[in-house]
């Protein structure tokens, strides 16, 4: 079976050639006088232990590693927690326990034998599912350089064999295109005077808005190339539609829709061009709007995980004092189901209206992979939201307890009900249901 996950301790890429994993279990035995056998009383499992040997080389194909290896053994003299991206299992936070290395200065070749540590194992209320964010933030990065490979393939369909010089050709970006690619011909410079309006177009939209200087797109290298020039102007652009609606973000269902309807609008705007520019915003849209959909649904496990670990906590200390409930930190209402699956359809219909258009963007299929795994993943876990109706008033905690919920919960059924006195509710009422 081939490996998963490409190994790497703490950013180092590994070249292991065996592993091995110890699981063991802290079990009581409880044993009797004149009882055959023992009671036995399992206390969960023990810290696994990872043990692996890895190779570090150089070699004539441009294979160096010899060098890297001392880095990686600095690095570890520290006492911080490091993560260990296992092959089979993915990511592990923990400690190296010990390490053996053997170095061979002849050959330029070092052998390390590392025992990994795994760390305290995450609260069970915590959704186990895949890192999306990582996932769909990788995606979006190999999606910038096919948006730019399908640009240079219309252009080439455009314009023949004059495309060459002209896609080859590296561009000052304070300057315009036609005035740095004058040797070309008519038809060429009609082409290139549309894709300049395109970019001016782009440019000047919402241009009030600055982008963030640590986001993603800007940390992006886009080349000096023209498609370079193109794809980075729509995906700044297009990052800038996704500030405009960030006070809808509290409403993630809303926020798709309106980044949705007004990057529609966009791409039908920038189809007064010509069909390239048109295929060029609806592609980069699609990308990007699937990339704020895995900030949301990271933003909502990580509250979801707050809540629940809130509603865990005594409301009484050993003391008998009262302990409030703090909700500061995520006062925002988890999605439901059906919000995430709708929020999930609006991002695939997108994705594949980009996939229609050109079926070289395989990245676009990833996104959408990435983003169904992870809403199935944690539909098993994640309530549902039911509306009932309560025969008579009651207490809002009464409620919880009636439909299985801790009378904690009674703050996240607030944030999904417009609920004046909790003492006394009646009528319909939102409630979670497993």
């Amino acid at each position: 079976m081939p490996d998963l996950y490409t190994a790497q301790l703490d950013g180092f890429d590994l070249e292991i050639e065996t592993i091995d994993d110890a699981f063991e279990k802290s079990i009581i035995r409880h044993e009797y006088p004149y009882k055959n056998g023992a009671l036995l009383e399992d206390m969960g499992a023990k810290a696994r232990v990872i043990r692996f040997r890895c190779y570090f080389w150089d070699d004539d194909a441009g294979h160096a590693t010899y060098d890297t290896h001392l880095a990686l053994l600095s690095l570890l003299e520290g006492m911080e927690i490091v993560e260990l991206v296992h092959p089979k299992y993915g990511p592990l936070r923990g400690s190296v326990e010990s390490l053996a290395v053997k170095h061979d200065d002849r050959d330029h070749t070092a052998e390390i034998d590392v025992t990994f540590v795994h760390g305290l194992i995450e609260d069970a209320g915590e959704t186990v599912s895949n890192d999306v964010k990582a996932g769909a933030e990788e995606a979006f990065n190999d999606s910038i350089a096919e948006q730019m490979q399908v640009f240079e393939d219309d252009v080439t369909a455009a314009l023949g064999s004059a495309a060459v010089a002209i896609l080859g050709a590296d561009l000052d970006p304070e300057l315009g295109i036609l005035e740095q690619l004058t040797e070309v011909s008519t038809k060429a410079r009609n082409y290139l005077k549309k894709v300049e309006g395109f970019v001016g177009t782009m440019e000047g939209t919402l241009n009030t808005i600055a982008n963030p200087a640590n986001s993603l797109v800007s940390i992006i290298n886009y080349g000096t190339s023209l498609a370079g020039r193109v794809i980075g102007s729509v995906a700044r652009c297009v990052e800038r539609y996704a500030l405009l609606y960030t006070g809808l973000k509290s409403a993630p269902t809303r926020f798709i829709d309106s980044m949705k309807n007004g990057l529609t609008e966009l791409a039908g705007a920038s189809g007064s061009f010509n069909e390239t520019t048109a295929k060029t915003t609806t592609i980069a849209s699609a990308s990007y709007t699937a990339l704020q959909l895995s900030y949301i649904y990271k933003e909502d496990d990580q509250t979801r995980a707050e809540q629940i670990k809130t509603e865990e906590q005594p409301v009484f200390d050993a003391l008998g004092n009262y302990t409030p409930s703090d909700y500061s930190a995520s006062d925002t209402p988890a999605m439901t189901v059906r919000e995430m699956e709708s929020s999930l359809a609006v991002v695939r219909g997108m994705i594949q209206d980009s996939v229609n258009l050109s079926r070289e963007m395989t990245t676009l299929r990833k996104q959408a992979l990435l983003l169904q795994s992870h809403v199935t993943s944690i539909k098993l876990q994640r309530e549902n939201v039911t509306r009932v109706l309560l025969d008579n008033a009651m207490p809002l905690h009464l409620v919880c307890l009636r439909y299985g919920l801790p009378y904690n919960a009674a703050e996240r059924l607030m944030m999904i009900n417009d609920i004046r006195n909790p003492n006394e509710v009646s009528g319909e009422v939102n409630v979670y249901v497993s």
